[in-house]
């Protein structure tokens, strides 16, 4: 019995992807979904890499972060990582 493996992808493609599905990520939910504690570095990464990321500073309950996405009509947002 053969098995195939996939490869294992990297944050900065699983947060690319995660924004390309039209969904928003912020650091805190990065890590609660994915375990990720270099989010932002990442954010960095993939901005240093020509993709545009739109980010919000969102106020909840007293508290403040930021939230990130790409806008669907980047035409940029298939920049290969």
């Amino acid at each position: 019995m053969t098995t195939t493996r996939q490869p294992k992808r990297s944050y900065s493609q699983i947060i690319h992807d995660h924004m390309l599905a039209g969904k928003r990520i912020s650091n805190m939910e990065a890590y609660d979904q994915y375990g990720m504690t270099c989010f932002l570095q990442r954010i960095s990464d993939l901005r240093a890499a020509g993709v545009v990321i739109q980010d919000e500073v969102i106020e909840k309950n007293g508290k403040r972060y930021k939230s990130y996405w790409i806008d669907k009509s980047d035409d940029d947002a298939e920049v290969i990582l």
